[in-house]
């Protein structure tokens, strides 16, 4: 097949071409910037989970020392 035989296409056809791509590159900026949402709450949830965890690392902490000054009385 030769490579450079020109490709004829109705003008109809080549405009309904360009509005599917048009509407593909619009779809396609929404699915970015809804993934760029998503990263952002992911990041935002990481954090706060990690503030949960030092939180009860740090009550886990403290209750050891609550215990180990009880038994050290008796």
């Amino acid at each position: 097949m030769d490579k450079n035989v020109p490709v004829f296409v109705k003008i109809a056809d080549y405009k309904e071409v360009l509005d599917i791509v048009d509407v593909m590159k619009q779809k396609l900026k929404e699915t970015t910037q809804t993934l760029e949402k998503l990263k952002e709450l992911k990041a935002e949830e990481d954090r706060e989970l990690q503030e949960w965890e030092k939180n009860v690392t740090e009550i886990s902490r403290r209750l050891a020392f609550i215990d180990s000054a009880f038994f050290e009385n008796e």
